[in-house]
């Protein structure tokens, strides 16, 4: 067996990466000794260390790594994930105009309608993350639907409340499904919203919010503190600001 210090020399790897995959089961020490707290792994675990390696440059997320593990996800669906996500990137590039990229100018209210946000039921994850980072919030739930037999109902959306406070709002990454037992289940009241479907990209997205917050302050409609985003597979985004009744 070998220290952990020995183990994170020979794996190529530092101790904070060692202590955090401990932490999310994913390379657990066979050995861990009650007198001094040294903690020890033998060989066969630098091949599981390298496999986590290898999926970590792929940008798997640790959750992802842990379901590969435990047999509960394939490799192969990781990678596909992996691949739609870097398509999109790809696709908001080659879209990418450095003239207009810090441009806040909006094409005016022809867009905006009134129309309630659908009820649904939904798997969710409440966890506050980067848009960048959004990507891994998805994964997850695409892949809890996949491994439970679900059948997906629509497009994944998020959704912010207590957008009121000072900083301190929550966030649900959300999936339309059905096929699940009601208590993993998550239901989703329709509510009258202000709506806009915007076409200029995901990482643009602000401009829709600057919209719909100006229509509503042009025609006196006062705002909840609750706002969707739905992901369109067309790359399109569906914002709603839910309108207070």
């Amino acid at each position: 067996m070998y220290t952990r210090g020995q183990f994170a020399v020979m794996g190529n790897v530092g101790m904070k990466a060692l202590r955090l995959y401990h932490e999310e089961g994913l390379l657990i020490p066979v050995y861990i000794n009650k007198d001094n707290g040294y903690h020890y792994y033998d060989g066969s675990q630098l091949i599981t260390l390298e496999k986590i390696k290898q999926l970590r440059k792929l940008g798997a997320s640790l959750f992802e790594i842990k379901q590969i593990l435990d047999g509960k996800v394939s490799e192969s669906d990781i990678i596909e994930s992996r691949i739609k996500e870097t398509d999109r990137l790809l696709s908001e590039l080659r879209g990418y105009d450095p003239s207009t990229a810090l441009s806040d100018t909006v094409k005016g209210d022809e867009q905006i309608d009134h129309r309630p946000f659908q009820s649904c039921r939904c798997i969710c994850i409440c966890e506050n993350t980067e848009r960048e980072d959004l990507g891994m919030s998805v994964g997850k739930l695409y892949e809890r639907a996949a491994h439970d037999g679900m059948e997906i109902k629509g497009s994944h959306f998020v959704i912010f409340e207590g957008l009121d406070k000072d900083g301190d709002f929550s966030m649900k990454t959300c999936l339309p499904v059905t096929g699940c037992a009601d208590e993993d289940i998550w239901q989703i009241s329709g509510e009258k919203c202000i709506h806009i479907t915007f076409r200029d990209g995901f990482s643009a997205v602000r401009k829709a919010h600057l919209m719909l917050s100006d229509y509503a302050a042009a025609n006196g409609i006062h705002l909840a503190d609750r706002v969707y985003e739905v992901y369109n597979r067309d790359m399109t985004v569906d914002v709603y600001y839910a309108v207070q009744e």
